[in-house]
């Protein structure tokens, strides 16, 4: 029996060593040794040096920051409305060009009223609004203007008013996912977190973080901005969503409540407003203006941490998508694996080349059977909006060529990771700017190497944009990508 058990267990002893040592050259090519080597480096990641969009603080996870300020309400200077309302003074309470935030207005017949004694404390016409709406500064509450003023159909608690599409000629930007939700939508969110707030307006989420709640409604009042819908319904999948059909007001019931025939004869009052305007924002901000993209600015507001949280939380909430745990800090992993998510876009004029997408499926197969990470390869252009989002909603990593399905970081938790593909020489801020306002880490790679955040912030505004739309493939160093996804869920899970 002896003599028997020998030869088997030689043969178990070979077979072992013969699938090490597969194992060993499969996951450590000479191409590898090389980057291992120190001839190529992988530049330190989860480090955010100086940008022109200003850290709030060293970490967006830090008990330093602190919550929403709360409004006295005994301070006259934030004087609350009356149930009637009477004509209490407007308050400018803050935010930037295109992202205005104020208390206490009155719209109508495409005017917007304010009530001030002051008119220098309250920004100007073209800070606020553009296109064929009006903006008038009041100084006298019995004004005839305002006549009618005090029946007005009260709009309480926190609006955000898009702007956008006010003149007929001139383009919204709203009928695409990114520049309606993560610039006017997400801008306008991030504005309400950046003034101070009534105790009734803010929740908790997390001990001792109290942010803004869902506002009551978002209006799209113009009928030149009635094509806001994308094509993919993404844009109607978040707001519905988030607020409820009835708190979504479009052009068509807008102009319903606007009628002179009602008993509030056409005047609307609004107890706090976000005017969102792409053109004030433009026009007057020079950093949304130098990266093209009017939320930059707003972006770059001091603001509580976690103040998406219940925007994120009430959208997976009437989709019936399981809540995640919170990240305990960022850029750490949700659960014991991190989860990454490769967006995968190679039914579309913008991709990997063929060997580079194999290459990459590889890598996040070999990194999957290895136990370092759990992976979804994900087409999210096929996919219904709510699995979409279901795709992204618990990811710690997440992958693609630059493109509208990276919008989706939106419904990670904050502190995650983006990782950005880009033709050699070619770099847009869309997704950066997003990406820091969440406090997800973010990293752009041209082909075998990270830039870091002092090699893109060198670059001039929609670096090498043709070169995304050319139509040629993107090219992809899988060995060096592998690599640089080991550190990463190695930190994200290191004690």
């Amino acid at each position: 029996m002896e003599a028997l058990k020998k030869p088997k267990s030689l043969v178990l002893i070979a077979l072992g060593v013969f699938v090490g040592l597969s194992m060993m050259t499969l996951h450590l090519s000479p191409t590898a040794r090389e980057y291992a080597s120190d001839k190529i480096t992988i530049p330190k990641i989860f480090s955010k040096p100086i940008s022109p969009i200003p850290p709030i603080s060293p970490s967006i996870f830090s008990p330093s920051i602190h919550s929403t300020p709360i409004i006295d309400q005994n301070d006259d200077i934030y004087n609350v409305i009356s149930p009637d309302p009477k004509l209490s003074e407007t308050k400018y309470l803050g935010g930037v060009p295109g992202h205005q935030v104020l208390q206490n207005i009155w719209i109508k017949d495409q005017t917007i009223y304010i009530l001030h004694r002051r008119r220098k404390s309250i920004p100007g016409m073209s800070r606020v609004v553009s296109g064929d709406t009006k903006y008038e500064i009041i100084r006298d509450p019995q004004d005839a203007v305002l006549k009618g003023a005090e029946n007005a159909l009260v709009m309480d608690g926190s609006t955000i008013f898009v702007n956008d599409g006010a003149k007929t000629d001139m383009w919204h930007y709203l009928s695409s996912y990114y520049p309606f939700i993560a610039e006017v939508f997400l801008g306008s969110v991030t504005a309400l977190a950046s003034v101070p707030a009534t105790r009734e307006m803010v929740e908790e989420v997390r001990p001792g973080i109290e942010v803004p709640k869902v506002p009551q409604r978002v209006i799209i009042p113009w009928k030149a901005a009635e094509g806001w819908r994308d094509e993919e319904g993404m844009n109607e999948l978040v707001l519905k969503g988030v607020l409820g059909d009835a708190n979504l007001i479009e052009p068509h019931s807008w102009a319903q409540l606007s009628e002179h025939s009602r008993a509030h004869d056409g005047w609307i009052f609004f107890e706090r407003a976000v005017i969102a305007d792409r053109w004030a924002s433009h026009r007057h901000n020079p950093l949304s203006d130098s990266l093209n993209k009017m939320a930059a600015s707003i972006f770059s507001r001091p603001h509580p941490p976690f103040f998406f949280t219940p925007i994120r939380t009430a959208l997976l909430s009437h989709l019936e998508i399981p809540l995640p745990q919170n990240r305990r800090d960022p850029q750490r992993s949700l659960g014991k694996l991190p989860k990454i998510v490769y967006v995968d876009r190679q039914n579309t004029n913008r991709k990997l080349s063929n060997e580079g997408h194999k290459e990459l499926s590889v890598v996040l197969g070999e990194i999957e059977s290895l136990g370092l990470a759990t992976v979804g390869h994900k087409k999210l252009g096929k996919l219904r909006g709510k699995d979409k989002i279901e795709a992204v909603h618990d990811a710690d990593i997440l992958i693609g060529i630059h493109g509208d399905d990276l919008t989706n970081q939106l419904w990670m938790p904050e502190g995650g990771i983006v990782i950005e593909l880009f033709p050699k020489d070619s770099w847009l801020p869309a997704h950066q700017i997003v990406a820091d306002i969440l406090s997800h880490e973010y990293i752009p790679i041209w082909n075998d190497r990270a830039l870091s955040r002092e090699e893109w912030d060198a670059l001039p505004r929609q670096h090498g944009e043709h070169l995304l739309s050319n139509g040629e493939d993107i090219p992809i160093d899988a060995t060096f990508l592998r690599l640089l996804l080991e550190e990463i869920v190695q930190r994200m899970v290191a004690p």
